[in-house]
């Protein structure tokens, strides 16, 4: 595949393509191609497996049989869920680029019909694991969201608006789902007022309950929530602005839930100061996850051990707040105003292990996190979480989850839940 550096577009063509670049790049791979299917440029991890799959799949065929080019958004999907949107650039009346964005995966795709797409199409059991893998990096979206993505793109490229209905789709499947969220008559709102605020409290009370099947309760709500409405004009901003009011939320169930104030509010703070610093939809989805965990496992662990005084739930969170930093027993004894000697003794009658142990558990729950939301290195990871070599911190891993931190990222992967 020749590629022609970006700085070597037309004008119009480079200022336009980096104008959609901005808003959708960084969260779903962009793609420029030329008349005769060249690749100009590509932000797409694993680009060559992925340009298999369009070209294998039919979905470039199809996008070159026009070629006059497409004046609307033409959206492509290949038969083991893989979508992709793309819109073409005219200069001078002649189509001149073809911006593709993508892949991605929809949330109505199920993990089983991927699995059997795949078993169906390759007898292999390693290139079936390896595809399995690489698919797993692929972002989900919802339908609401890729609609919103299309029209976006569609304006940031012609600076015309554009409904989900005038979409040009390669696949009926795909075409019917749009249509079933859409709804049949232009302008229809299809959002549910009283389902959504419905789900939103059941997942506050899970928060408030300690409910480690929170999971189930938060898929459920995706479901049905409306399309996301653009009230700043920048898509990233109004779901971080969702998210920061969600997060506000969460702690006053957890308060509710026991979690001392000073903790929950805490939590508050570092989770809005993490908000403001995504800079991508993706990521701000995995932190979405990781704060509706933290605050569920806070309750759950305190209802767990109701004989904890608050002094050492304080501790505990205290170090579970401080991970990544340098921790011995003296300085969180002089953190918590104890004797060393007593602080220990008080620790482990209360929580039952050592105060080095319930750092050592609390670093590992966090290095599963980073392994299965991150692209960080194990040795990376063992070095933030202060264990000195990848060694040690693989022992101590195997000897808390009961496996190595590679097997622990690689199940995961295999795993990649696509909902």
């Amino acid at each position: 595949m020749k590629k022609i550096d970006v700085d070597e577009f037309p004008v119009e063509v480079r200022s336009r393509f980096l104008a959609a670049h901005v808003f959708a790049g960084a969260d779903l791979g962009m793609w420029s191609l030329g008349r005769n299917r060249e690749l100009y440029y590509s932000t797409c991890a694993n680009e060559k497996e992925i340009w298999a799959f369009l070209e294998l799949s039919g979905c470039l065929d199809f996008l070159y049989e026009n070629e006059e080019g497409w004046e609307r958004p033409v959206i492509l999907s290949d038969q083991i869920g893989l979508v992709w949107a793309a819109e073409d650039m005219f200069s001078d009346g002649k189509w001149s680029c073809r911006v593709l964005m993508g892949p991605m995966f929809l949330s109505k795709t199920s993990v089983k019909y991927i699995e059997d797409s795949l078993r169906e199409r390759i007898s292999s059991v390693f290139m079936r694991r390896q595809l399995t893998r690489m698919l797993a990096m692929v972002p989900v979206i919802t339908l609401p969201m890729m609609n919103q993505y299309v029209k976006m793109l569609h304006y940031t490229l012609t600076g015309e608006r554009i409904l989900p209905a005038d979409f040009i789709f390669q696949d009926e499947r795909t075409k019917r789902f749009v249509e079933e969220e859409e709804g049949a008559a232009e302008g229809v709102v299809r959002s549910d007022p009283e389902r959504i605020m419905h789900g939103e409290m059941l997942l506050l009370k899970a928060v408030t309950d300690g409910n480690l099947n929170y999971r189930q309760i938060y898929d459920k709500r995706q479901d049905f929530e409306s399309e996301l409405i653009c009230v700043s004009g920048n898509t990233l901003r109004d779901v971080k602005n969702e998210m920061v009011v969600l997060c506000s939320l969460c702690c006053r169930a957890a308060i509710q839930g026991g979690v001392p104030i000073k903790t929950a509010k805490e939590m508050e703070v570092k989770y809005h100061t993490e908000i403001e610093r995504k800079d991508t939809i993706t990521k701000l989805k995995n932190l979405n996850m990781q704060m509706l965990d933290d605050y569920v496992k806070r309750v759950h662990d305190g209802r767990e051990n109701p004989l904890i005084s608050r002094t050492t739930q304080e501790c505990c969170d205290y170090i579970r707040a401080n991970v990544t930093k340098p921790l011995d027993v003296d300085g969180i004894a002089a953190q918590m105003d104890y004797a060393t000697y007593y602080f220990t003794r008080k620790f482990y009658k209360e929580v039952g292990i050592k105060v080095s142990d319930y750092i050592k558990q609390a670093r590992i729950e966090y290095a599963k996190i980073a392994l299965m939301t991150s692209k960080k290195s194990i040795q990376e990871i063992s070095d933030i979480l202060q264990f000195g070599t990848r060694n040690y911190f693989s022992r101590v891993f195997q000897e808390v989850v009961g496996m190595t931190p590679a097997a622990y990222r690689d199940r995961a992967g295999k795993e990649g839940e696509q909902t």
